[in-house]
């Protein structure tokens, strides 16, 4: 997920987003695969992490699939495709990226010459939507109904 809690700021004022480990600490370059040894916690992704919860859940490894597919389609890495992916949401002046070797940063640039289809774009939006958080939950369809009592009610520009 892109720095969500920044991203409509950094739009609003036009600022630009460098997003960090667009690759997941390397989850979505498709290395890992479920029931693979390192998938179950005994590799460098498994453990205790700072930032959250393993990167192994069921949603992630739902994004990954989709991910896979839309390499496939286009022929190259599912590296390529994530940092294209990334790369192409709104705000974002260019991902940080962690390559350790020679060919994975050259891999990694490959990425500025995939263009994704709307398609695309759209499978890897739907699959790897976050849940809305606080104070999204307010701003929702629902409550704009019961608030608004339907009436289109735009904020100040």
């Amino acid at each position: 997920g892109l720095e969500r809690e920044h991203a409509g700021a950094a739009r609003q004022y036009g600022l630009g987003i460098t997003p960090w480990s667009p690759l997941a600490a390397g989850f979505l370059t498709g290395k890992y695969e479920r029931g693979d040894a390192r998938a179950r916690g005994e590799g460098r992704l498994g453990g205790p992490n700072p930032f959250g919860n393993s990167k192994f859940t069921e949603r992630n490894w739902r994004v990954l699939e989709v991910l896979k597919a839309v390499a496939a389609e286009l022929g190259c890495p599912p590296a390529q495709v994530a940092l294209a992916w990334v790369s192409a949401q709104p705000g974002v002046t260019a991902p940080i990226i962690g390559a350790r070797t020679l060919e994975q940063l050259q891999n990694n640039l490959a990425s500025l010459a995939v263009r994704l289809t709307p398609a695309q774009l759209e499978a890897l939006a739907e699959v790897s939507a976050l849940p809305p958080s606080s104070p999204a939950s307010i701003l929702g369809p629902e409550i704009k109904r019961l608030i608004f009592g339907g009436a289109d009610v735009e904020g100040w520009r």
